[in-house]
């Protein structure tokens, strides 16, 4: 499953790569009634895995990808339901607010995973200090409100409210939280960022409809002066100096369109491309021990996915070096921002950039049709895991190829 290369040959292939794509289901997720989505497509209930509940993160990804391909209303039952839930941690927040040391106990803080169906937490011990999670919440409502006039109602308002208010009390831009990968506690870009770019939404909101009368403007203003500073000196690396190139802060790139410094955002695409891509997919960064080598043997499955952020050490004793998973997130996000950039531009080196992150994509669906989450070495074979098919990775081939067709609108 491969696209050529050239404008005019893309066009006449692309019809057949979404028949084939349709065929297999490929990016068919299935919606609950209440509008949220599971993680992955295969677990069922009470598989090891976890892989059948809602992660924040993961349905503001797959909704976001609902929105930019067209369905509104789709991601719009998402947010509803996401805001739901959070409703129920928001006595979580404002505890927090009244005494900010809580927040050092992780299980004081809102919880980013949950009962998928029910809206229930979850009373395994998890790694719920996840700032970017919240964020990304409150990124996809003002998405919505900006781009389709989706005002939020007083629940709502109050809701983002006091999660902004919670935002400040931890003091966003110099908190440790486990970030996307859900490990060790630091202070991480991607969180940062991911923080800023929902107050900022939070603030073009207010600006423009008098509402969020409960925070003060120049709170807020404090609170997004102190994140963009925080990314100055930060940027292009995720926690220095424990960690510099990571996937994660990608995301500040595409989808959440974060970083005004153009030259930045070139800089963390250059390094994610020359540090962390591989021959399957992309590292999430180098040393990282989820799936290394023959991981389904060094773990059951009831561990294989457990609460790793206070045992980095074990985990990460298992890795041969060069021996990380590679991700199939990763090459869409690429083919999205290579994509943008040529629509500006219009040149021709950044369409074959598209493409060929973009093919990359589409090689590693499965030959049943399936978008896995990463491919790991098994018995030293590049094999899918069991987490088959990844709702996050079929959201983003599904807008990496929304992309390339509004690209060939430009091509010529």
């Amino acid at each position: 499953m491969r696209l050529p290369e050239g404008g005019p040959l893309v066009r006449r292939a692309l019809p057949e790569i979404e028949e084939q794509l349709a065929a297999f289901g490929t990016l068919c997720i299935p919606q609950l009634a209440n509008g949220l989505f599971a993680a992955a497509g295969g677990p069922e209930a009470g598989h090891a895995s976890g892989y059948q509940h809602a992660w924040l993160r993961d349905n503001v990804m797959v909704a976001y990808s609902r929105w930019r391909c067209g369905d509104t209303q789709s991601a719009h039952r998402t947010a509803e339901s996401l805001a739901k839930f959070l409703e129920t941690q928001e006595p979580r927040m404002r505890a927090i607010i009244h005494r900010p040391e809580a927040k050092d106990e992780v299980h004081n803080r809102p919880h980013v995973r949950f009962e998928a169906n029910t809206l229930r937490e979850l009373p395994q011990k998890w790694s719920h200090a996840q700032n970017d999670a919240l964020g990304d919440v409150m990124w996809l409502r003002f998405l919505l409100a900006e781009q389709n006039d989706l005002a939020l109602e007083t629940g709502e308002v109050e809701l983002f409210g006091t999660l902004a208010r919670y935002f400040g009390a931890i003091e966003y831009w110099d908190d440790k939280d486990s970030g996307p990968w859900e490990e060790e506690r630091k202070v991480n870009s991607s969180s940062v960022g991911t923080v800023l770019s929902a107050l900022q939404g939070l603030k073009r909101y207010r600006e423009r409809t008098g509402s969020f009368g409960m925070l003060e403007g120049s709170e807020l203003d404090l609170w997004i002066a102190r994140g963009s500073a925080t990314l100055h000196r930060r940027l292009p690396f995720e926690s220095p100096p424990e960690r510099k190139t990571d996937s994660a802060v990608l995301l500040l790139v595409h989808p959440l369109d974060v970083i005004e410094d153009r030259r930045m955002a070139h800089r963390i695409v250059s390094l994610v491309r020359a540090r962390l891509e591989g021959e399957r997919g992309i590292r999430r960064y180098n040393g990282d021990s989820y799936f290394c080598q023959d991981y389904d043997e060094w773990f059951p499955p009831e561990e294989q996915t457990a609460d790793f952020s206070n045992s980095m050490d074990v985990r990460d004793e298992f890795l041969r070096p060069g021996c990380e998973a590679q991700w199939c997130l990763f090459d869409p996000i690429l083919s999205s921002i290579f994509g943008s950039r040529f629509r500006v531009t219009a040149r021709p080196e950044l369409f074959q950039l598209q493409l060929r992150y973009l093919n990359r994509a589409l090689s590693q669906v499965t030959k049943d049709g399936q978008c896995p989450e990463l491919y790991f070495l098994k018995r030293g074979e590049w094999t899918p895991n069991d987490h088959t098919p990844l709702a996050w990775t079929q959201a983003n081939l599904a807008v990496a190829l929304h992309d390339l067709k509004l690209s060939l609108d430009v091509a010529q």
